[in-house]
């Protein structure tokens, strides 16, 4: 059971237009918090970890934006 992942499917299904693109839940790097909470299937193919930085997060996936919903 991929319970990590379970965070960013329930994000998909408000926002299924991100379902082909890499989606990360995370916190607020504005308020220091700026951690990878879940990540969907897409985002693990780009080695995305749990508890890495945004920062660290959106290096390895070409074109990220810094996009919340």
């Amino acid at each position: 059971c991929d319970m990590d992942g379970f965070y960013a499917s329930v994000e998909l299904l408000e926002h299924p237009e991100l379902n082909h693109v890499p989606v990360a839940v995370c916190g607020n790097p504005e308020n220091r918090h700026g951690i990878i909470l879940a990540k969907n299937t897409h985002a693990k193919k780009y080695n995305v970890k749990t508890a890495e930085t945004v920062w660290q997060a959106k290096k390895k996936v070409p074109g990220s934006s810094s996009s919340s919903a």
